[in-house]
């Protein structure tokens, strides 16, 4: 049997409906059902997106319900699981570092630094309260976790370890594990579960692809809001993308590597622009930049190839 990987990146407000457009052009064109797929890996936003998939909301309306189009009654009764507000209070918080020891262990060894983690390590809390994302991810998934493998990113605050629920030895609930994943530094309060307390998974990697790369797939799609093609990156306009960037191709060779085709969607230059001027009123254009990005990904020099491999994994 076809087996297929699916990663979706970090992204902050337009991660979701990014990912709903890449997916839903993917199921469009090429016929395949993202809510099969064997393995999902979510980091932050991407979080959101696969636990929906998951929760059975398909492609159709995954996208319809950030474009604000009609959502069929199967889709809608899932949505309908939901009944939690969803708010962010504010919460009083001190501007001492919030995690000294992570800015410690990103520097040391120097040949090893992660200026990334140490920039983070060294900001303060964040005083925003994500707990209405535990409340409504749980309402979503009322069962607990899903029974096929879905793996969602975090970052342990007090050393910057990635941590990979679903998957480690951990405790937290799916719910836990969505708002662990993004809370962004600074932004958010860190996410205490147990003894321990986590910060948003993209503090490693916007995309984490390389926890694919021992499963011995056949296909990983990547769908990457934070991360630029080749030819569009730039360390002087837009050092933290190109960061992402190059992070992502390592990860791509690491599963390449392993024999498993890899297809990524992410922003090209033209994308980028457009996504410099959109707001977050407008989640509906970010589904169509998504849906854009896939198309172009399926129109390129090897999409007859990429176009084949998902026919064969909608089959």
């Amino acid at each position: 049997m076809f087996s297929v990987g699916l990663v979706c990146s970090a992204g902050g407000w337009r991660g979701d409906p990014w990912h709903s457009g890449v997916i839903n052009q993917l199921h469009t064109a090429a016929g395949w059902d993202a809510r099969s797929a064997d393995l999902m890996i979510g980091t932050s936003a991407g979080s959101f997106t696969i636990t929906a998939l998951r929760a059975g909301i398909d492609p159709i309306d995954l996208a319809a319900r950030h474009e604000g189009n009609p959502i069929s009654t199967d889709g809608q009764a899932i949505i309908d699981r939901i009944v939690t507000p969803y708010e962010e209070p504010a919460e009083a918080r001190g501007w001492h570092p919030s995690s000294p020891s992570m800015s410690v262990k990103a520097i040391w060894p120097p040949w090893k630094s992660d200026p990334v983690r140490f920039a983070l390590g060294a900001m303060p809390r964040g005083k925003l309260n994500g707990g209405a994302i535990t409340t409504r991810i749980n309402e979503l998934l009322p069962d607990g976790w899903p029974e096929k493998p879905t793996w969602i990113v975090a970052v342990r605050s007090n050393d910057g370890r990635r941590v990979v629920f679903g998957r480690d030895d951990v405790r937290g609930n799916v719910g836990q594990a969505c708002q662990a994943s993004s809370a962004i530094p600074a932004v958010y309060q860190t996410v205490k579960i147990g003894e321990r307390e986590y910060i948003d998974g993209a503090v490693h990697s916007a995309t984490n692809a390389d926890l694919a790369a021992m499963a011995g797939f056949d296909l990983v799609i990547v769908s990457s809001v934070m991360t630029a093609t080749a030819d569009s990156r730039s360390w002087l306009r837009d050092p933290q993308r190109t960061w992402f960037s190059q992070k992502l191709d390592e990860e791509v060779e690491a599963i390449r590597s392993r024999g498993t085709a890899v297809v990524v969607v992410e922003p090209d230059r033209e994308t980028l622009a457009h996504l410099d001027e959109t707001d977050k009123t407008a989640r509906g254009s970010m589904v169509s930049l998504g849906r854009q990005a896939a198309e172009r990904v399926l129109a390129g020099r090897d999409g007859e190839t990429i176009r084949s491999l998902i026919e064969r994994a909608a089959h």
